[in-house]
């Protein structure tokens, strides 16, 4: 399954990627090129950062349940830990979104 996903999804981006080179070399197309694989960069920044949230958000939630059934005297001190570590892993994210962003507004075409 997990070959099967992989294949597709470098399917997907080669052929975006080809769309975006596939352009003449007018300095349209130049803009065309930038902003073509700056999409395609947000793409795989925003996606990558986000599962890789969701994963360190799950493993954080396994880790927490299991303790709390080991020991169900400690969840409050497991809860507040694990809610202000949540928080650190969403900034992580956010942090990617705005330098996604930023890359992808920062246009080196205007004088």
């Amino acid at each position: 399954m997990k070959k099967v996903l992989i294949t597709i999804l470098l399917a997907s981006l080669l052929l975006s990627a080809s769309a975006v080179f596939a352009a003449d070399a007018s300095p349209d197309a130049a803009k065309l090129n930038y902003y073509g694989l700056a999409s395609l960069g947000a793409l795989v920044g925003i996606g990558l950062a986000a599962a890789g949230g969701g994963i360190g958000m799950g493993h954080g939630l396994r880790g927490i349940m299991e303790g709390s059934a080991r020991n169900p005297g400690v969840a409050g001190k497991l809860l507040t830990t694990f809610i202000i570590g949540l928080a650190l892993i969403e900034t992580l994210v956010i942090y990617a979104l705005v330098i996604v962003l930023i890359t992808y507004y920062a246009n080196p075409f205007v004088k």
